[in-house]
């Protein structure tokens, strides 16, 4: 069938293939963020941009399934939270970005990104991977065994 066809063809709802707890929507989240391309850690930094606390283990965890050791649930309105928040971050890094490329340079970046409460969204993400690979964060090596 062309999808011209299909186009003229009335839209029909998929059937319900899961119960839904709106308290314990983490399949939803997981699936939001692989498709949105929303990491915990970008999740982390436009929270605390937001004014909401929250750590990376948190945000983790609301990726996790509910047979791992670190699941914790979301709920719907923490997903809308979350995702606004990422949003507003996604913009305000835009902006800043944009002012870069006219010229204005590492510097005034920067500056923007501070003055926005933003830090580098990625630098969290970074040193939790590396403190699970058991480099030390101070001076970048591995801690000597004995």
């Amino acid at each position: 069938m062309h999808a011209s066809d299909l186009s003229r063809q009335p839209y029909r709802r998929p059937p319900m293939s899961r119960a839904t707890d709106p308290q314990r929507m983490n399949w939803l989240w997981r699936l939001v963020c692989e498709v949105a391309d929303v990491r915990p850690a970008e999740v982390v930094e436009a929270l605390h941009a937001a004014q909401v606390p929250v750590d990376l283990g948190r945000a983790r965890s609301w990726v996790a399934s509910d047979s791992e050791d670190n699941f914790f649930p979301v709920s719907m309105t923490e997903i809308e939270r979350n995702l606004r928040a990422v949003l507003l971050l996604r913009e305000a890094v835009r902006g800043v970005d944009e002012l870069v490329g006219a010229g204005l340079g590492q510097a005034a970046r920067d500056s923007a990104m501070a003055a926005a409460g933003l830090d580098d969204v990625n630098a969290e993400d970074r040193a939790f991977e590396a403190r699970e690979d058991g480099i030390d964060e101070i001076d970048g090596h591995r801690p000597q065994d004995g």
